[in-house]
């Protein structure tokens, strides 16, 4: 079983990012971005990170997909795909791509569904989410399915 802590939009929360961290046993983490400075000191062999609107760090990449335990992800902020108005963008790539599961962030909001068979998981903001509660999400790899669960932070 792989337990994977995905997180978005931190925004400067590195404190409470270090505390989740800390808390949470997982063997990888996805960071959404918005903001990259908040996980680039801690110190992670299985940090799988991608820039978002806020970050400033080019050599870091917007969008990629990871395959792990022949389950293949795609990851990204989601700002270059319309996420505020729908996932219709974000279907058509995570379609192209033939991903099983795609993580992005930019909303604020957390949100998990399946579309055609491939899941789609915001993990929400872990710094100025919508419904003034900081979440984030935990995946479950075993036997090559995945489920999702979005939690609250403190």
């Amino acid at each position: 079983m792989i337990k994977i802590l995905v997180v978005s939009d931190s925004h400067g929360n590195s404190e409470d990012i270090k505390t989740l961290v800390n808390e949470t046993e997982f063997n990888y983490m996805f960071f959404l971005g918005d903001t990259l400075m908040d996980v680039e000191n801690l110190k992670l062999d299985n940090l799988i990170k991608v820039r978002g609107n806020w970050d400033y760090d080019f050599s870091t990449k917007s969008i990629i997909t990871v395959k792990i335990e022949n389950v293949k992800f795609l990851l990204l902020h989601g700002h270059g795909f319309g996420v505020k108005h729908g996932l219709g963008y974000l279907i058509k790539e995570a379609e192209k791509e033939k991903v099983d599961f795609v993580c992005y962030g930019h909303t604020h909001m957390s949100n998990l569904e399946y579309v055609n068979g491939i899941g789609y998981l915001n993990p929400g903001a872990f710094s100025y989410a919508k419904n003034g509660k900081k979440t984030y999400a935990v995946l479950t790899l075993e036997n090559g399915k995945v489920s999702a669960e979005i939690k609250y932070f403190k």
